[in-house]
């Protein structure tokens, strides 16, 4: 279990720094009018989360019940 909470942690990670890497954009501005997705990237990635949550901790109640 603690093999896939620190896998899951490694890839939203990378997957957060993608994202600051792809928004920072070249030196010197690039004008241009970009899509305004930091909204919607937050509640995607909250979304993410709290599923994940919900998976390990059903996956914990079930291995409990068993014993």
């Amino acid at each position: 279990m603690k093999k896939q909470v620190l896998q899951s942690v490694i890839l939203l990670s990378s997957m957060l720094l993608a994202a600051t890497f792809i928004n920072a954009g070249p030196p010197g501005g690039g004008g241009g009018s970009g899509a305004p997705i930091d909204g919607g990237l937050s509640l995607l990635i909250g979304a993410g989360a709290s599923y994940g949550i919900k998976k390990l901790y059903k996956k914990k109640e079930r291995k409990e019940g068993v014993k």
